[in-house]
């Protein structure tokens, strides 16, 4: 399984000259803790939740609160070794690039959810129960 495989839809990224204030409206609106920066359609970085709330003025620009260079991975990139990618770099979210252009967002969750869906062993179903 690949990165690419797991990506989350709809994509929803944010500019670096919005405010913080719509970045975290987006994240609530969608569930996300973290959206990609992009920058007349390329990737410049993330935003988060906790960044957006950091800003030192009252209105902050994205620009401001992002974290640049961020994590990210081809949509190649094996699910398995993203997750211990994200586990050891205690990132719960990342970018999946291709060429350089946002193409979707995967979480360790998305990940953890897919890899014990193809391993018998760690099959749970939704009740919480091994099958």
């Amino acid at each position: 399984m690949k990165a690419g495989d797991l990506v989350r839809r709809p994509l929803v990224t944010v500019g670096p000259r919005d405010f913080a204030r719509h970045a975290e409206g987006l994240m609530d609106d969608f569930g996300l803790t973290m959206l990609p920066v992009v920058d007349r359609g390329f990737f410049c970085g993330v935003v988060t939740k906790a960044g957006c709330r950091r800003g030192e003025d009252e209105a902050p620009k994205v620009e401001r609160v992002m974290s640049q260079p961020a994590l990210s991975v081809g949509p190649d990139f094996d699910a398995g070794t993203l997750f211990e990618a994200m586990t050891r770099y205690e990132v719960i979210c990342v970018p999946v690039l291709d060429r350089g252009e946002v193409v979707g967002v995967v979480t360790r969750l998305d990940v953890l959810r897919a890899l014990s869906h193809d391993d018998p062993h760690l099959r749970v179903d939704h009740a919480g129960h091994r099958s």
